[in-house]
């Protein structure tokens, strides 16, 4: 069957379809390699630190509630600590996503290394 223009429906529609798809490049992004301490992560003398630092100025009185000394049972009782998958932890992935956009890599790193050990109260 010829059409109009010369160019029948399935040529057409192999053509927008690389039109669309052939001109979009996605580099891959690639987390930095972030070196830590051998020592254990300590939620008095890192964690609470970094909340001190980067997350009170909204979390204070706020859900969750980051500050000492609620802020270790905020984030137990609230379920925002995933030991079986760490780094699915919505504390950890929050930090990951918009919330993190302040915070280094070395800080988030540090915090999922804190939940790897089991989150401890120390």
């Amino acid at each position: 069957m010829k059409y109009r223009y010369g160019i029948n429906a399935l040529t057409a529609m192999l053509m927008l379809f690389l039109a669309f798809t052939s001109g979009c490049y996605y580099d891959k992004v690639v987390p930095p390699i972030v070196e830590l301490s051998d020592e254990p992560a300590s939620y008095a003398t890192d964690i609470q630190p970094f909340f001190d630092a980067k997350c009170i100025g909204c979390h204070g009185a706020q859900k969750p509630n980051l500050e000492a000394p609620d802020s270790y049972n905020t984030i137990i009782d609230g379920e925002y600590v995933d030991l079986a998958s760490p780094s699915s932890s919505s504390l950890y992935t929050v930090l990951d996503g918009f919330m993190g956009a302040e915070s280094s890599a070395s800080q988030k790193a540090l915090v999922l290394k804190w939940i790897e050990e089991g989150a401890l109260d120390n």
